[in-house]
């Protein structure tokens, strides 16, 4: 049986124990990083959630532009038969007015 050095092993043993707390320092200061990290994510979070609300208020009308379309083409289709006779009342008046304006 071997008998160990009593020196040997402490020496190894607080080799052991600084090499631990070292690890175990650099593992803390890692997971400060990363809480601070997920805070700042977490109040970018909620400050993108309320932009987000305002755009998809902001932008929920685009989804009725199709019928706003398919409304404002039917509204021109009914409007051509006044303009029509608009252009054609403006070309009488404008013969009546040239009439009198030569007497």
């Amino acid at each position: 049986m071997e008998t160990y050095n009593e020196s040997a092993v402490q020496t190894v043993w607080w080799i052991g124990l600084i090499l631990a707390l070292i690890v175990t320092v650099i593992d803390v200061a890692l997971v400060i990083r990363v809480i601070r990290a997920a805070r700042k994510i977490d109040g970018l979070a909620d400050r993108t959630l309320t932009a987000a609300g305002g755009i998809a208020g902001n932008t929920a009308a685009i989804s009725k532009l199709g019928a706003t379309l398919h409304v404002a083409s039917a509204l021109v289709e009914k409007a051509r038969p006044i303009v029509n006779v608009a252009g054609s009342i403006e070309k009488k008046l404008a013969a009546v007015s040239s009439f009198f304006a030569r007497r």
